[in-house]
């Protein structure tokens, strides 16, 4: 794999790990059911991806 399509798929999955989280947020602040849940879900998945990817 080149490290173009590599770096691609790196920052493609970062945006989505934040994009999970942002709509969770958003979720949230709009009372939604298991936002809460989702939220902490996806922030740990983010925190745990950029702790193997630095």
């Amino acid at each position: 794999m080149s490290n173009a399509i590599a770096a691609h798929k790196h920052r493609t999955k970062l945006h989505v790990l934040r994009d999970r989280v942002k709509r969770a947020l958003r979720d949230e602040k709009h009372g939604v059911a298991g936002a809460a849940e989702r939220l902490a879900a996806h922030q740990a998945k983010r925190a745990e991806y950029r702790a193997a990817n630095p």
